[in-house]
């Protein structure tokens, strides 16, 4: 009885503790073989009781090993990803931004493990018992991902400091691809069939060239822009950075073409001051500045947007001080050996562009914004120079030698151009000579006018399309300096003084497919403008008229493909305003074509 008791008890107990194990993990399941043992139905049904509750566990058991079993899969492949990740992650090309994603996303990751919700990849670690750990240490050997990550983190921490401490860097620049060719070219020179006019056909000229430019700038706080500008192109050139390829394969120059730094005082919100060499501040064409020049010196812009003024929206105040040219003090000895007092002022006068703008613009309607400018720009000094003196650093002077006939041989004409250093110039000596300058001379070799030009230009915008927006630009320019041309004969009247450009744009070239066309007429009187510093692709930088067409097609944001046709002639014939051409001389127009490839970066 006694042994019966206790088998009985035992049969109880463990049936009693596997009815619980089975409630906690499948309640439904065992509901009434738990239900049965609570009213005391044991004794009827002991046998089919006890295997009921078993087959259900072996059931539970057998699903949950399943799923522990796929969850360790799981686990094993999400640890060899993390571990390649941050494998790259230590690399040098790694950025600390694509570290922190491989973190973030790792303990975003939630599992789900024996019915506990794991929120990164160590708490399904955990959870698993070790072996997704094992994998991960395969991963990664030496740290834990939040130790790696913290540890990049900190590294960027640094270099933003760096950074701040240096300023916001910014790179950019272009790289231009061209291939040029003119014809219908011609010399002033006596006719090689009639010599008693001017004028031979030149064969045409073909050249490949190209233009790079790489720039950087940059913020130091919220008062300071800084930028430098690397840029190809012949240093005597000031208004193009196209290098010919040329010179048998020879290195091209690459020169700085820009660096500047300026100040913006928070006190005085709008203006800027600035120096150095930059790009031009004030609103221009190329009627009268090249868009390849760079100045240098000095410049203050102030530019506030009205809200409260109806139509007027912004006015823009810029002065600007350039020096062109520094000389060393002159002394000039005269015919009695004594100081000539006028001769040495003009050979250690030192030449600089003064001037300001004042720029308005107005909103005429939602669709249409009309911008007017009025400046004055002063060149001083140009009245004590010969134009040699006015090119760059290495002047290039045109020399045209005659040789006589000698028995059998011809005489022969042959033009070269001879270098003459800029240090003939700046220590103070006289060249007294004159290069193939446009702008009139006097039988001294100096320039016959000063030059103070008053510029206004009107430009209305349209705006109502948006894929081909429209702007008028209309420029006209009137030199106050002109003065008569002295010749040995006497003297000249000189009303050479005006410039006039008008241009149509239809079109941008932001997007890719978008397309621009341009039009432009100018004219340029010998004298309206200062000769080496406008547009340099017309023919002749004054005593010109030119028509200029554009056709731009953006092949992508930042490829743009251009083709430009620019037709010059000269208005006043082969021997310009102050000479008569004889009849029958040859005068026609110059076709120059350009066909650009721009990749902008």
């Amino acid at each position: 009885m006694h042994k019966l008791s206790a088998r009985a008890f035992a049969h109880a107990f463990v049936f009693a503790a596997l009815a619980l194990s089975a409630h906690a993990q499948t309640p439904a399941t065992n509901n009434a073989a738990t239900q049965a043992a609570a009213h005391g139905d044991d004794a009827a049904r002991p046998n089919g009781a006890d295997a009921a509750a078993m087959d259900a566990v072996r059931k539970q058991l057998r699903e949950q090993q399943a799923e522990i079993e796929r969850l360790r899969a799981t686990l094993d492949e999400q640890s060899k990803l993390i571990g390649t990740l941050l494998t790259r992650a230590s690399q040098p090309a790694a950025t600390n931004a694509g570290v922190a994603g491989v973190a973030a996303g790792a303990r975003e990751a939630t599992y789900t493990v024996d019915g506990v919700a794991a929120t990164d990849a160590t708490d399904a670690t955990r959870a698993d018992g070790g072996a997704a750990s094992r994998a991960w240490g395969a991963g990664q050997p030496d740290q834990s991902l939040e130790s790696r990550v913290s540890a990049l983190e900190d590294q960027s921490k640094k270099s933003s400091e760096t950074l701040s401490k240096l300023g916001n860097i910014t790179f950019s620049g272009d790289l231009r691809l061209r291939y040029e060719t003119q014809f219908g070219l011609l010399n002033a020179l006596a006719n090689a069939d009639n010599p008693a006019v001017f004028g031979n056909e030149l064969s045409a000229r073909n050249r490949f060239r190209v233009r790079a430019r790489l720039a950087l700038t940059g913020q130091i706080g919220k008062r300071f822009d800084f930028g430098m500008r690397l840029a190809t192109g012949t240093t005597p050139d000031v208004t193009s950075t196209n290098q010919t390829l040329t010179d048998f394969f020879g290195r091209k120059p690459f020169a700085l073409d820009q660096a500047y730094l300026s100040f913006k005082p928070t006190s005085v919100p709008g203006l800027r001051l600035q120096g150095g060499k930059f790009a031009t501040p004030w609103a221009f064409t190329e009627l009268t500045i090249d868009a390849d020049l760079s100045p240098e010196g000095f410049n203050e812009t102030y530019s506030r947007d009205l809200k409260h003024s109806g139509a007027l929206k912004n006015l823009t105040l810029v002065a600007w001080q350039l020096p062109m040219l520094e000389r060393a003090p002159g002394f000039v000895l005269g015919s009695g050996g004594r100081l000539d007092a006028e001769a040495s002022r003009r050979a250690g006068r030192d030449l600089a562009l003064y001037g300001a703008q004042a720029r308005a613009r107005f909103d005429l309607s939602t669709h249409a914004a009309l911008t007017l400018s009025a400046a004055d720009l002063n060149f001083n000094g140009t009245q004590f120079i010969t134009p040699a003196q006015v090119f760059g650093s290495n002047l290039q002077v045109p020399v045209t030698v005659t040789i006589l006939a000698n028995g059998s041989t011809p005489a022969q004409t042959v033009t070269a151009l001879v270098q003459i250093p800029r240090d003939l110039l700046v220590n103070g000596s006289s060249l007294g000579v004159s290069v193939g300058s446009t702008n009139a001379t006097n039988r001294d070799g100096h320039l016959s006018s000063g030059y103070n030009l008053l510029d206004f230009i009107t430009r209305l915008d349209l705006t109502a399309s948006k894929r081909f927006p429209a702007a008028l630009i209309f420029d006209y320019v009137r030199n106050t300096q002109v003065h008569d041309v002295v010749t040995s004969t006497g003297r000249l009247t000189n009303r050479e003084r005006n410039g006039y450009w008008a241009e149509l744009q239809v079109g941008k070239t932001r997007e890719r497919g978008d397309l621009l066309f341009d039009y432009t007429f100018i004219r340029i009187e010998k004298d309206a403008v200062l000769a080496p510093f406008n547009f340099s692709d017309i023919l002749q930088p004054t005593d010109v008229r030119a028509h200029r067409l554009i056709a731009s097609y953006a092949a992508d944001p930042r490829v743009i493909l251009t083709v430009t046709a620019i037709f010059s002639q000269r208005p006043d014939g082969l021997l310009g305003a102050f000479a008569a051409t004889p009849a029958g001389s040859l005068d026609r127009a110059t076709t120059r074509l350009q066909f650009d490839t721009m990749f902008r970066f």
